[in-house]
């Protein structure tokens, strides 16, 4: 029986009711419905059957699932299986009562700073275990992707862009042939592509993003998307303090987000622990100061 995912309510699907849409993007489609064999509210996520065609947007997709499917951290949103039903690709995860922040920025224009520092901690201890533990960098956070349940609870979601370092270390992987991300957010080194990713470059993306989500404007505005990308690699295009748009922010926390947003990932803090430490720092009212060990930037707490 062919399905077209158009109107998925009327799609008989093993276990599942259709309730409504939740969002839509480029490649697939995710819905609300009732898991009858967890007896559960869930989560679908539809792969459009376009691409199914493809066998580099089918491994895609079946890798974003299996991310989230090995991945069990309460800062995550879990998936619980993937299926394919009369060659209709789709996975099964948490449903997440809430929003994302990037339509929550369409409401307030920007977040206040202890917000900002909330989903900075929440983001930086999920992925320090998605990268300590697994050795996946997720390469596309940005504010669509960061969401907040009804109890408050920050989850980071669409692993679509996923690499996990084992693999491209051994050579599993090759490095890809276009740029892979948000060109609002993404590192330096993902538009070079001549590294392999690390979690540096999520610290990029996550300072990126809080700095969209406090001063309600992205690093470099009114750009194109080119121009957009050549300025995150060029050492001579640094973005406005934040300041300048929201003085009330703390000299902390822009010290904070100049130090994630180093184009050098060599000078860039180098691991999830600095950033959630340093966020707690700057939640106790505490600047930073410059210091320079072997030729690389970082900060150090203010006297």
């Amino acid at each position: 029986m062919h399905m077209s995912i158009d109107n998925p309510i009327n799609l008989q699907l093993p276990d599942i009711r259709f309730m409504n849409k939740i969002g839509e993007g480029g490649m697939s489609s995710v819905w609300k419905a009732m898991d009858l064999k967890r007896n559960t509210v869930v989560a679908v996520k539809i792969l459009k059957r376009e691409f199914t065609e493809n066998a580099g947007d089918l491994e895609q997709f079946v890798a974003e699932e299996q991310a989230m499917e090995k991945i069990d951290h309460p800062g995550i949103v879990k998936s619980y299986e993937m299926r394919c039903t009369d060659g209709l690709w789709y996975y099964i995860m948490e449903y997440v009562d809430g929003y994302n922040f990037g339509d929550l920025l369409l409401r307030k224009q920007h977040l206040q700073e202890v917000d900002c520092l909330l989903i900075c901690e929440s983001v930086a201890a999920a992925l320090d275990y998605a990268w300590n533990e697994h050795g996946v960098v997720h390469c596309d956070i940005k504010p669509d992707n960061i969401m907040v349940n009804s109890d408050g609870v920050v989850k980071l979601t669409d692993l679509g862009l996923c690499h996990t370092f084992q693999c491209l270390k051994n050579g599993m992987q090759e490095a890809p042939d276009q740029v892979l991300g948000t060109p609002a957010y993404i590192s330096p080194e993902q538009i070079y592509g001549d590294v392999e990713p690390d979690c540096r470059a999520d610290i990029y993306s996550l300072a990126a993003t809080l700095y969209h989500l406090s001063t309600g404007r992205v690093l470099f505005p009114g750009l194109s998307t080119e121009d957009m990308l050549r300025a995150h690699c060029n050492e001579e295009c640094q973005a406005k303090d934040p300041r300048t748009y929201r003085p009330a922010l703390s000299e902390g926390f822009c010290q904070m987000l100049e130090a994630m947003l180093v184009k050098d990932r060599d000078g860039r803090i180098h691991q999830w622990r600095d950033v959630y430490e340093m966020g707690r720092y700057v939640e106790r009212g505490v600047s930073f100061k410059e210091r320079t060990e072997g030729g690389a930037s970082s900060l150090k707490l203010g006297v």
